[in-house]
């Protein structure tokens, strides 16, 4: 007798989406357990920032985040047209990776294209992927993130909660003492977006200074940019700003390198408050 061979078909994330979106069943559920609706936005009160709410993306992934910003009603859209504008959306920004050719892109431009290409097709992304697809398409789009990388999210590998004054990472999509508007707070993983949900909230970048500042003595990691500089001309720098102490000149270049990213990349944001 003889054994049927197994045809195997590689079928993309966001057309099992679409798949299960054409399921008939797709709206039964067991009657004796109660169902709660998941809501479409959730106060963002707990990470510090009063009158926001986070915008929950799904299919979630950094295209998400691009539809999103360029359709705001994306995210109330049926799953077939958020798709739909997925698959155009990632058509348009994989053409676009041609025009890298003369900008600080060249030599990545190749991997950017491919990058959007798994991000579209539900392709495992590394670590350093997401942070490589979103300094292209900030720079692609001209627009900035502050990326926000929970660590109940993304470090617990064994299924147990541990104790831990570590909150998380929070990222920046570019250097942000080159920063201009507009600047969006986003997941790491692009599951939703920040936005203003009350009347009279502050406009974001107002806020980046004083908000960082806090999100810092909460016990998150912030990943400050490196300035460049021998130590000498960093401890130039440095010394002539509050809170220099003599004894600083001890640390190591890498040290006062970050200090001094932090130091102007709050300054930068400082102009805006």
């Amino acid at each position: 007798m003889t054994t049927p061979v197994k045809v195997y078909q590689n079928v993309s994330y966001p057309s099992l989406l679409l798949f299960a979106e054409k399921n008939p069943n797709r709206r039964r559920i067991l009657e004796p357990i109660e169902i709660r609706p998941s809501t479409q936005e959730t106060s963002l009160d707990s990470l510090s920032l009063v009158g926001y709410t986070s915008t929950n993306l799904n299919p979630a992934g950094v295209l998400s985040v691009l539809a999103y910003l360029s359709d705001p009603h994306y995210s109330l859209s049926p799953m077939n047209v958020r798709i739909q504008h997925l698959n155009e959306l990632s058509t348009t920004l994989q053409q676009q990776t041609d025009g890298l050719k003369q900008t600080s892109l060249l030599r990545k431009r190749k991997r950017l294209h491919d990058l959007i290409g798994a991000a579209y097709n539900g392709g495992r992304l590394e670590e350093k992927d997401y942070l490589d697809l979103y300094y292209g398409l900030s720079f692609m789009q001209e627009v900035h993130f502050v990326l926000m990388k929970e660590t109940i999210q993304d470090t617990i590998q064994d299924g147990t909660l541990h104790d831990t004054s570590f909150k998380g990472e929070i990222l920046f999509s570019s250097d942000p003492t080159r920063w201009s508007h507009p600047i969006w707070v986003a997941d790491y993983r692009g599951r939703w977006v920040a936005n203003a949900s009350e009347v009279g909230a502050a406009p974001l970048p107002s806020l980046l200074a004083t908000w960082l500042t806090t999100m810092e003595q909460q016990g998150w990691v912030i990943q400050w940019p490196e300035m460049e500089g021998t130590k000498v001309e960093l401890v130039e720098q440095l010394s002539s700003l509050p809170g220099w102490k003599d004894e600083d000149r001890k640390k190591t270049k890498d040290v006062l390198s970050v200090r001094l990213g932090r130091a102007a990349t709050i300054q930068r944001f400082s102009q805006w408050a």
